[in-house]
């Protein structure tokens, strides 16, 4: 006997939202470790962006999350339950994969109708309504007839995420579902796909390897790397202050820019820069909008590049100085990414676009010009040697 419409409604909102936490989840394909020691907690309603560079385990824990890979090790529980032995079907998630996977016989309400019937089973005329209010929510209401040959990549992936929520399932799991989409698109639909989840209150994953994407859509952002967390935080924690030294220059665009130097008397000497450090750092690092431009003065201490073995000046206030010349200039809309070259490698510093003239000297920014870089105390973040922020509580 097939359950009537309210009940099912009662259902679909009593599993939506529900708490996810792994407990030292790992996984193994033979000598490879995909994930290692995979510790988070999901919150009821929460989307967490789960980032990183290809190969870091992202797809793994996400297949681990919905039942098609088991983990080697550890624990998954949803709302306290563990996941182990449970098919996915069982798990009343709905997946949104890169590729579309749409039946291409069916018209973008058949699509929809079909996995809520036998995903859901809801009567037909029940389906039908729920699938034409999520194809309307998503904006696609007009083209409920057509088949994805039809539709342009856009609205099949459209179709593809109503075809997920329309379940209102309790876990919504999106491997990449943007990528093959131009970037306009990706910025409109990424709004679409926040908004359509704040409204149904489901917990999400998001899988992206596009941080833009992942600080726009998290709730909070996992950054991963060789199968290991390496932070767990919201877009503002991440970026102003990573935890380790990979997510700093993996995170930002352009990212931080991390220099290495010695430790000796309360002092971190590197090429070209002398700065007041605290105990154990063995590098620091400074975004590129917490450094000034400035002309290099011919003759001023730091002004110009420091004589080959020549030691760099201290500074009293703890603000780090370089010098360098530029490389290239980037417009960047309203901003501009200057590149300089330094005995300590290459640094991005951040300036307005409409500032054509620094400091006096309209041609700080140009390739080949001498200038110094400068940052306050409060702008740089030290790193241990084996990559911990130092200070994170």
């Amino acid at each position: 006997m097939r359950p009537d419409d309210d009940a099912l409604a009662a259902t679909a909102a009593g599993t939506a939202g529900v708490p996810i936490d792994m407990e030292s989840l790992g996984r193994d394909f033979g000598p490879v470790r995909a994930l290692a020691e995979m510790s988070m907690s999901v919150r009821p309603g929460e989307i967490v962006a789960l980032l990183g560079p290809s190969g870091s385990g992202k797809s793994t824990l996400l297949r681990i999350c919905a039942g098609l890979e088991a983990p080697t090790s550890g624990r998954l529980l949803f709302a306290g339950v563990d996941q182990a032995g449970l098919a996915p079907h069982q798990r009343d998630v709905a997946l949104v994969f890169q590729h579309y996977a749409l039946y291409p016989h069916l018209s973008a309400l058949d699509n929809l109708t079909l996995a809520l019937r036998y995903g859901r089973r809801m009567s037909r005329s029940a389906a039908v309504a729920r699938a034409r209010e999520t194809l309307e929510m998503l904006g696609i209401g007009a083209l409920a007839d057509r088949r994805p040959a039809q539709m342009s990549g856009g609205q099949r992936q459209r179709v593809a995420i109503g075809r997920a929520l329309a379940r209102r399932a309790r876990v919504v799991l999106l491997d990449e579902p943007m990528s093959g989409l131009d970037a306009k698109l990706r910025v409109e639909l990424r709004v679409e796909i926040v908004a359509l989840l704040r409204r149904l209150g489901s917990t999400a994953l998001f899988v992206t390897h596009d941080q833009s994407e992942a600080m726009a859509v998290g709730d909070r952002v996992a950054v991963l790397n060789g199968g290991r967390l390496e932070q767990l935080g919201t877009p503002d924690e991440i970026y102003d202050r990573p935890a380790t030294r990979f997510v700093a220059t993996f995170v930002g665009s352009p990212p931080m820019t991390v220099l290495d130097g010695a430790l000796t008397e309360g002092m971190l000497r590197g090429p070209g820069f002398a700065v007041a450090a605290p105990a154990g750092a063995a590098a620091v690092g400074v975004r590129p909008e917490g450094l000034e431009l400035a002309p290099a003065a011919a003759g001023s201490p730091g002004g110009a590049p420091a004589a080959p073995g020549a030691p760099p000046a201290a500074r009293l206030d703890g603000s780090l100085r370089i010098a360098g010349n530029v490389v290239v200039s980037e417009r960047l809309g309203a901003e501009r990414v200057v590149y300089v070259q330094t005995a300590a490698g290459a640094v991005a510093v951040r300036v307005s676009a409409r500032q054509t003239d620094v400091a006096g000297t309209p041609d700080a920014t140009r390739a080949g010009a001498p200038v110094t870089l400068t940052a306050p105390a409060t702008a740089l973040a030290f790193f241990t040697g084996d990559g911990a922020l130092i200070g994170v509580d």
